[in-house]
């Protein structure tokens, strides 16, 4: 089994160029909030769109819980230049057993194709090979978002199983596809 209990003893932070990656607190809550509600986003999110603050506190405390029970890590992606939170970046369902992990991610619509969300996975996925040392990685997407799918496919992803309708969608009202695709450490070459 894997043991990743020292590693997680403190909230681990990374850095890219553009990129800090820590914990999300407070002060993060108003940026969260813009991004949360952004029907943009959240259109192939697990989640509604936010209409009010108390959604991105409520999801702050699920993750510092997620932590503290070593289930997994979300950073907040923040933009140096900026000093502004613009989405998450999350590997969690540990499957410590199977040396397992899933990401998972979420950028707000104004930061869209300038490459941040690239950077901000290629440091999260080398983190969890290099640090943590899983074997694989997993990420389940709604198929129609193209968008996500061509990132998962820069980072080497491939995919591996496609459920038809095993999504509710609770806003929409509607049953979706999932596509899950994966990563092996062997074939991580950053």
């Amino acid at each position: 089994m894997l043991d990743v209990s020292d590693k997680l003893a403190t909230f681990p932070q990374l850095e890219t160029e553009r990129c800090i990656l820590r914990e999300i607190t407070e002060d993060d809550l108003q940026d969260m909030f813009e991004f949360m509600s952004d029907d943009k986003v959240t259109q192939y999110l697990p989640w509604n769109t936010a209409t009010t603050i108390e959604m991105p506190r409520k999801y702050m405390e699920r993750y510092q819980r997620m932590f503290a029970e070593q289930k997994g890590i979300i950073w907040g992606v923040i933009n140096k230049e900026h000093n502004k939170m613009m989405g998450t970046c999350l590997l969690f369902n540990f499957n410590l057993d199977h040396f397992r992990a899933e990401l998972g991610y979420a950028l707000g619509s104004k930061w869209w194709r300038q490459g941040f969300m690239l950077e901000v996975t290629s440091s999260v996925v080398d983190y969890a090979f290099r640090e943590l040392n899983f074997h694989s990685l997993e990420a389940h997407i709604d198929p129609n978002n193209t968008g996500s799918e061509g990132l998962l496919q820069k980072l080497g992803f491939v995919q591996e199983a496609y459920f038809r309708e095993d999504y509710y969608d609770k806003e929409r009202e509607i049953f979706t596809d999932t596509a899950i695709f994966s990563l092996l450490e062997t074939g991580w070459d950053n």
